[in-house]
C-alpha cells in the first residue's frame, strides 16, 4: 500500500510537471516570429482623365509690323500685346491699365500705339517704328 508521503510526492510532482509544461509552452510561443503584416488591400485604380481640349486659337485684333525686330499682335481683347521676334523668340507684353495711349510692357520692352502709328522700344534704348499691317480678313484672325 501506498503512504500518504508517496502520495503527496506524486500528486506534487505530477503538479510541476504540468506547471513546468505549460511555462515552458508560453516561454516558446512568446519565441516565435510575428506573422507577417497583412498587406493593405489594393487601392481601386483611379478613373481615367478627361482628355484635355486643345487650347482656343487667339483672336488677334491688330497686327503691326515692326522692321528688323518683331511682328506684334494684339491679342485676348488688347489685354496683351504678342512679340514674335525676329529670332524666333514670342513674348507676351500685358496692357498697363488706364494708359493713353495704350502701352504694353515685360521685361524691358515697351510697345505703345497711337494715331501716328506704334513704337516698340527696350530699356536699352534701342526704339523701332511699327506700321499696322492688315489682317488677311475684315474680322479678327484666328491664330493657334
Amino acid at each position: 500500500m501506498m503512504s500518504t508521503f508517496e502520495t503527496t510526492r506524486g500528486f506534487r510532482m505530477r503538479r510541476i510537471s504540468v506547471s513546468v509544461l505549460v511555462a515552458g509552452t508560453l516561454a516558446l510561443s512568446a519565441c516565435a516570429p510575428d506573422a507577417p503584416p497583412v498587406p493593405p488591400a489594393p487601392a481601386a485604380p483611379a478613373p481615367p482623365a478627361a482628355p484635355v481640349p486643345p487650347p482656343a486659337p487667339e483672336t488677334v485684333t491688330a497686327r503691326y509690323d515692326c522692321p528688323g525686330a518683331a511682328v506684334v499682335e494684339i491679342i485676348r481683347d488688347g489685354r496683351f500685346a504678342r512679340l514674335r521676334m525676329t529670332d524666333g523668340r514670342i513674348v507676351n507684353l500685358g496692357v498697363i491699365r488706364g494708359s493713353e495711349p495704350p502701352v504694353w510692357s515685360e521685361v524691358g520692352l515697351h510697345f505703345v500705339t497711337s494715331d501716328e502709328g506704334a513704337e516698340l522700344s527696350q530699356d536699352n534704348g534701342r526704339t523701332v517704328r511699327c506700321t499696322v499691317s492688315g489682317l488677311e480678313t475684315d474680322t479678327p484672325e484666328t491664330v493657334d
